[in-house]
């Protein structure tokens, strides 16, 4: 079975609505089109999460054989779009495009978390998949900064400084009662070791 026979019927979501997707050139011409727009998502029909982009640009895709047939379209109709096509001395093979496509998609993803998560930011971590020395699940801590590899480093409580990876990482920001909760909670250990008056 080829990877677009897996998928015989997707469905596209962006700022004009919902397309019924039924092969991969109406996929790429989805992300093409609308992409120009904004983000996209695209699901199975079901409603499970399959793709998503940064504008005309793939961030994330729960196939990987599909990804292959599909850069096999997307990457030319990519080409038009930014000019390269036509122009001799950016004439890109498919991994040269392949690889600007994950560079952009990287570039575009640290953006994001610099607003989203700027230095200080409270995190907790829900799973870190390094199968060496993870940090713990739900182990707390704060944003140091993202790197152009969009990687959120950390200073977690618990002194490790392992960084986030958001592709295979889960994270969430602390709530405004956990934050409370917090300050409640050094408030407190600050009375508790307050100045000692001396004689």
């Amino acid at each position: 079975m080829t990877a677009e026979e897996k998928y015989p019927l997707l469905i596209g979501h962006s700022l004009a609505g919902r397309t019924r997707l039924r092969n991969i050139y109406e996929v790429a011409n989805f992300i093409c089109v609308h992409g120009q727009c904004g983000d996209l998502t695209i699901t199975q029909k079901d409603g499970t999460p399959f793709l998503d982009t940064f504008g005309i640009y793939i961030n994330k895709i729960a196939d990987m054989d599909y990804r292959e047939e599909l850069l096999k379209v997307l990457i030319p109709m990519q080409m038009e779009l930014d000019g390269t096509k036509d122009n001799d001395d950016y004439q890109k093979t498919e991994t040269e495009m392949t690889k600007m496509n994950e560079y952009e998609r990287l570039r575009r993803l640290a953006e994001r978390h610099r607003q989203s998560y700027p230095k200080g930011t409270r995190l907790m971590l829900l799973s870190m998949d390094d199968p060496y020395s993870p940090v713990p699940p739900g182990t707390r801590g704060s944003v140091e900064f993202v790197d152009d590899m969009a990687q959120i480093f950390m200073h977690w409580d618990n002194g490790r400084t392992l960084p986030l990876n958001s592709d295979v990482d889960s994270f969430r920001k602390l709530t405004a009662e956990e934050l409370a909760q917090e300050q409640e909670q050094e408030n407190e250990i600050d009375e508790d070791n307050g100045p000692v008056m001396g004689m």
